[in-house]
């Protein structure tokens, strides 16, 4: 696979086989590529379920029932 790329006139032509495979940078800079992308990309997909409002907020313990007063006096 070759792809051309002209920049300000100049064309530069790249091959799969010229990628440096061996160099670990070519792997920390792809691996930390991928990692963006995934996180600029998640973001923008659909839920499988409903999230709560803010990360590591669980669901809202039952509110204690409380009773009616008005002027002191319980209401029914």
């Amino acid at each position: 696979m070759t792809d051309t790329m002209a920049i300000a006139g100049v064309t530069a032509t790249t091959t799969i086989a010229e990628l440096p495979w061996s160099d670990w940078q070519f792997w920390l800079v792809s691996a930390l590529a991928a990692i963006a992308l995934a996180a600029i990309v998640r973001p923008l997909l659909p839920s499988r379920a409903k999230k709560a409002a803010c990360p590591g907020c669980g669901p809202s313990p039952a509110a204690p029932r409380t009773s009616l007063t008005v002027d002191g006096r319980r209401v029914r």
